[in-house]
């Protein structure tokens, strides 16, 4: 069963790998006449200039973003070295109450081998009961085991031009404009299928 499905499966791949894809353009048919051409020339004329202004005012947004970004990152540089003094100073506290931890989990720890083995060897009831309270001591340290902070963590300088620049719009609408424009001339816009790869050759 799974043969014929590994093989159902190439054939799926190869069929769909081969068949034709498709793309819709508009097609503008202009109209005739003096005067309708000069009003198709305006309608050009009018999509170039919003273009160019859109493609200016998207770098210009850039620009502002960056500059935005570079005060963003100085605020942000300002709150982070406080942050991390703060984390410098708790980290220190950490070390020390982890290195008394340490010694005194470290010492039950060899105390209750020694009186579980002595438990175990002479079944001594003083062992066993001091090997049974040096367990639970051990048991209570762990769930009190101190946390090591954590290091607080900044935006790279390029993560937040992106956050700043995603605000900018290269799509100003021109070619819909155009499209009006060119429709209002007694022009003709017809939408048509075109293949654009795996084509059947006629």
């Amino acid at each position: 069963m799974l043969k014929y499905f590994f093989v159902f499966s190439i054939f799926v791949w190869i069929f769909t790998g081969c068949a034709p894809e498709y793309t819709v353009k508009n097609i503008y048919i202009p109209p005739v006449g003096y005067k309708a051409r000069e009003c198709i020339k305006t309608c050009r004329y009018t999509r170039e200039k919003c273009s160019k202004n859109c493609e200016k005012n998207y770098n210009q947004c850039l620009n502002d973003a960056f500059l935005r970004a570079k005060d963003i990152r100085a605020i942000e540089d300002k709150e982070y070295n406080k942050k991390y003094n703060r984390y410098i100073r708790r980290l220190n506290d950490y070390n020390a109450r982890m290195f008394d931890w340490q010694n005194e989990y470290d010492q039950n720890y060899r105390d209750w081998s020694y009186f579980r083995d002595q438990c175990k060897k002479n079944h001594s009831s003083y062992a066993c009961d001091r090997a049974n309270d040096l367990r639970y001591i051990i048991r209570r340290s762990l769930r009190v085991k101190p946390k090591e902070p954590k290091a607080p963590t900044k935006n790279s300088f390029n993560q937040i031009v992106k956050n700043e620049q995603k605000f900018c719009k290269r799509n100003c609408g021109c070619q819909k404009d155009y499209d009006i424009c060119f429709l209002n001339c007694g022009g003709t816009i017809q939408l048509k299928k075109i293949c654009i790869r795996n084509c059947k050759q006629n």
